[in-house]
């Protein structure tokens, strides 16, 4: 079927005329004639009487133009859309996060993304580091919050740094500990020490037995959680010292105290999508860059000094 006949029929339909038609569709009164007799050809059947005063549509061209019209309609939103998805205003972006760090700023951001394009489906998923690195490798997330990549995925992903998240140490609030201010890593050595899980987050794990190891101190990791939730209820519930990076307070925290180091030391936060990104991608990287502060609005919040309060004598 020729689309250029069916929008010819349309016209001569809606003007009831040869000559009009051609002057709206800037032709000539012959092609116009071609064109139906074509259709009409095609067709089988007569679509229009006419004759040199009068073009008028059969019964069977009244029914054909309502299909011809929704014909041409859908045609064009057909065109419309596919120029929206090319344009990555209109499809899907897949979003792997780490719930502890982005619990503070993605709500806020993807409504806002939202507004800008609201015909994108956002589709979030909450990943642990290893399990975002993964997600890339196979193709299932356009876009990842997450720590510092490892150096074999460079050819694969494309990072921005976002902000530090400091380390604090997290214990119950009945522990020996809990009364300080700060402390240093000395004073973890008498008590069992649990770390999130090494195969779940290299970067955060390798980055605290080095600082351990820096200072001459060999620590008793004796747990592993796979979640951080895990991790902080471990905490409540035993003796053990954790240290974790600040954002964890964003999760269930009841009966846990964090303290901060005597040393600086912090995690990243990055910003990562793949060396070859979809449209939607580039759609959400561009709007970062041109409405968003991420430095300012992925910061994590400072410790109130409510979080602080060293607990009273019992």
């Amino acid at each position: 079927m020729n689309f250029k006949h069916l929008k010819t029929f349309i016209e001569v339909a809606n003007c009831q005329s040869f000559s009009f038609a051609a002057a709206r569709l800037h032709t000539v009164q012959s092609a116009i004639s071609r064109h139906i007799n074509a259709l009409e050809e095609e067709l089988g059947i007569r679509l229009l009487e006419r004759n040199t005063r009068h073009v008028a549509l059969t019964k069977s061209g009244e029914v054909y133009l309502t299909h011809a019209k929704a014909i041409m309609a859908h045609c064009e939103q057909a065109k419309h859309d596919a120029q929206l998805v090319d344009q990555g205003k209109q499809g899907v972006l897949r979003i792997g996060y780490l719930s502890s760090a982005c619990a503070h700023f993605l709500p806020s951001m993807l409504r806002r993304f939202n507004e800008f394009v609201p015909n994108v489906d956002v589709q979030i998923f909450e990943m642990t580091a290893a399990q975002q690195l993964s997600a890339f490798v196979d193709g299932s997330i356009d876009i990842g919050f997450s720590r510092t990549v490892d150096y074999g995925y460079e050819g694969l992903i494309k990072h921005k740094h976002l902000s530090n998240d400091p380390i604090y140490l997290v214990i119950n609030d009945s522990h020996p500990l809990a009364r300080k201010s700060e402390v240093s890593l000395s004073d973890l050595i008498p008590f069992p020490l649990t770390l999130f899980a090494r195969d779940q987050a290299i970067g955060l794990f390798d980055t605290l037995i080095s600082v351990f190891h820096q200072q001459d101190i060999r620590p008793k990791v004796h747990s592993e959680p796979v979640s951080m939730q895990a991790l902080l209820t471990q905490i409540a519930s035993s003796q053990s010292v954790a240290l974790v990076p600040g954002c964890v307070r964003n999760l269930q925290t009841q009966q846990c105290r964090f303290i901060p180091l005597d040393i600086e030391l912090f995690v990243p936060l990055e910003m990562h999508w793949r060396n070859t990104p979809t449209a939607t991608t580039q759609t959400w990287l561009h709007w970062c860059e041109q409405h968003v502060d991420l430095e300012r609005e992925t910061a994590t919040p400072c410790l109130s000094s409510l979080s602080l309060e060293i607990p009273p004598n019992e």
